[in-house]
């Protein structure tokens, strides 16, 4: 729903009919039995729905003090207590003036005012905690909030987190007065900063604040915390190896055993077993191993998903109840081959971001089965996105087939001004998307950076140390990557080869291709070809044995501009095709992915863009398509 001055300000009425809709069902607590009945394993509640938003704009941010009355006036913005908010964090702060915004939800898309509005914002928002959930470990769960985010329950600090697309939680239960009213107030903004990730300038736009949804969960103090489930499609029977991490916060933790089940498509258990907890200081590991006879592969054309189910017991009483839909299925790198279930796989691609009309980054069901949609009538089977999208998006593409390159936003570092903070900011979104991800067949590679600076660009001392930096940085999240998920390929997406010193590392060369044709015009085409092919000779030479992917390739064009000239459609078709067509025929090309699905919002401080709109899309972004679409419908359907 978009809350624009035109429609949403306009009728008061309405506007509070929908409003009391909202609240009341907004809130409504989700596998919760009533209060002094016992709960499930695990219970959640929602914190969707109509929160009080402030805009908080930088005059907030200096002076805010004056909202808490005993507090002098501050005379400057005391960074070092940044996150010391005052006033209105508190139970008893009047918010009734506030706007009311929905979460999820960016500002910039419900306020037209707030439409480029790049900064602080404050909400706030009270909800009713069962009284049932008393003793239990409960914490506060974000699929991605816009930029950095600062939570605070009841007045306290309850947590802070850097990075707009991963999710995060905060354990939160001892901030919390069960069988009461609980007040939330949470500051996010979505500044773009040099010593962030992504950095101060990008082409897309950070849609600002609570842009995903929110939660709680409740377990008790001993639940499985996390599990790393890899599959060996290869071996006969299939094999489900899980490693499994049990969280203990009590002193109370007797024997523990978990219990693997794993159910078949149409429900059927397939495979059972059970392992002892080996607990040590506080936390317990067990691995399981499953065998799955006549095991139902996942492919892009067969994406069959089996039910995982962990079960946590303290003698023979269940404590938690972890579930989780898997493939079965298995990547390989043989030579300059990539192989998925041990056939050649041929990736047909499109880079896509989560970006709509009228919800911004905001993440909409309908519409992302409407995009999946599209790209498997394509013929597509591949995704790629310069950020992580919503864990909601994953669950799609499992469904559907349609494997993704998930990629931190470490986009074009190593400008002056940059540093190893971006780096620091870089290691830790590597590590919470790997850890949030890895277990979705529909993953199928990591991408630790796009089009970082590996190579200077300009001559001199300051330049040359930059692109250093950058290339040692890129290692190290190359190094983290194997550490943490040895299953899938990494990779590093440059527009720097082919003498691009990380190559050293990746196990897979990603190339952005981008070849000017000497004039903007089909007839011009052809040139590209004989240039792309001479460049990749240069690579194979300096960096041989390792296949190649084009991670991007394209241009733009305006919908309904029918010109074989640029910006016209025929133009951006015919370089599409002649580019993949092209690639085809180069040695140890394994696919590509088309710059980009669909024309996108570009971020407001860019001066040099035609419009505020990328319109690289072969759709634009209402998803009309354009010429490239029917062009490269007919080509990969005909190579399936």
């Amino acid at each position: 729903m978009i809350y624009q001055k035109s429609d949403w300000h306009a009728n008061g009425f309405v506007r509070k009919i929908v409003l009391l809709f909202l609240l009341m069902f907004s809130g409504m607590v989700l596998n919760v039995r009533g209060e002094g009945q016992d709960v499930e394993c695990r219970a959640s509640m929602s914190l969707d729905g109509v929160w009080k938003f402030c805009p908080a704009f930088v005059e907030l941010q200096y002076n805010h003090a004056f909202l808490q009355k005993d507090l002098p006036n501050q005379k400057k913005y005391d960074r070092g207590a940044v996150d010391r908010y005052y006033g209105w964090i508190e139970p008893e702060f009047d918010d009734d003036v506030w706007w009311d915004i929905s979460v999820p939800g960016s500002w910039n898309t419900q306020f037209e005012d707030l439409w480029s509005y790049e900064g602080h914002g404050w909400y706030r928002r009270k909800m009713h905690i069962p009284k049932v959930w008393e003793g239990k470990r409960v914490v506060f769960h974000s699929d991605g909030a816009n930029y950095r985010t600062v939570l605070y329950v009841n007045g306290n600090k309850a947590g802070v987190h850097e990075g707009g697309y991963t999710a995060f939680q905060f354990p939160i239960h001892s901030y919390l007065q069960f069988g009461e009213e609980n007040t939330f107030a949470i500051a996010v903004d979505n500044e773009s900063l040099a010593d962030r990730c992504p950095t101060e300038r990008h082409d897309w736009w950070d849609h600002g604040g609570l842009y995903r949804s929110v939660r709680l969960e409740a377990t008790e103090p001993v639940y499985v915390k996390d599990a790393v489930v890899v599959t060996d499609a290869l071996n006969s029977p299939a094999v489900v190896e899980v490693d499994a991490e049990v969280g203990i916060e009590t002193d109370t933790a007797g024997p523990l055993k978990l219990v693997a089940l794993l159910f078949d498509p149409a429900g059927r258990n397939v495979a059972q077993t059970s392992s002892d907890v080996s607990v040590q200081d506080q936390n317990g590991k067990s691995r399981l191993r499953l065998e799955v006879a006549d095991a139902l592969q996942w492919t892009p054309d067969t994406p069959h998903l089996y039910q995982l189910v962990l079960e946590l017991q303290a003698e023979g009483n269940r404590l938690d109840r972890w579930e989780r839909r898997i493939g079965i299925r298995t990547l390989q790198i043989d030579g300059t081959r990539f192989l998925l279930n041990g056939k050649p796989f041929l990736i047909k691609g499109l880079n896509r971001y989560e970006n709509y009309a009228d919800t911004g980054m905001t993440p909409n069901d309908a519409a992302m089965r409407q995009d999946v949609q599209l790209i498997k009538d394509m013929g597509g089977n591949a995704i790629r996105c310069h950020y992580p999208h919503s864990p909601t998006a994953y669950d799609f593409y499992d469904e559907a087939g349609l494997f993704m390159v998930c990629e931190v936003p470490l986009y074009q570092w190593g400008r002056p001004g940059h540093s190893t903070k971006n780096l620091d900011a870089a290691k830790f979104q590597l590590e919470e998307m790997i850890r949030t991800l890895r277990n979705h067949p529909s993953v199928l590679m990591w991408s630790v950076s796009n089009e970082t600076r590996t190579r200077p660009r300009e001559e001199g001392e300051e330049h040359r140390k930059l692109s250093e930096m950058v290339v040692n940085g890129n290692k190290e999240l190359v190094d983290i990557a194997h550490e943490l998920d040895p299953t899938r390929p990494a990779i590093e997406a440059s527009n720097r080869w082919p003498d691009d010193p990380v190559f050293e590392k990746t196990d897979i060369h990603a190339v952005n291709v981008y070849f000017g044709a000497r004039t903007p015009h089909v007839d011009s085409l052809g040139s590209l070809r004989d240039a792309m092919h001479s460049k990749m000779e240069k690579l194979r030479e300096m960096h041989p044995g390792k296949p190649i992917l084009a991670s991007e390739f394209g241009s733009w064009a305006l919908w309904g501009f029918k010109a074989d000239y640029f910006p016209g459609e025929n133009y951006q078709a015919g370089l599409i095709r002649n580019y993949w067509e092209g690639l085809l025929e180069e040695e140890g090309f394994i696919g590509g992915f088309i710059w980009c699905f669909a024309d996108s919002d570009v971020h407001r401080k860019y001066s040099t863009i035609y419009e505020m709109r990328c319109a690289y899309g072969i759709f634009d972004i209402y998803r009309r398509p354009k010429e490239a679409v029917r062009v490269m419908t007919e080509i990969w359907k005909n190579s399936e």
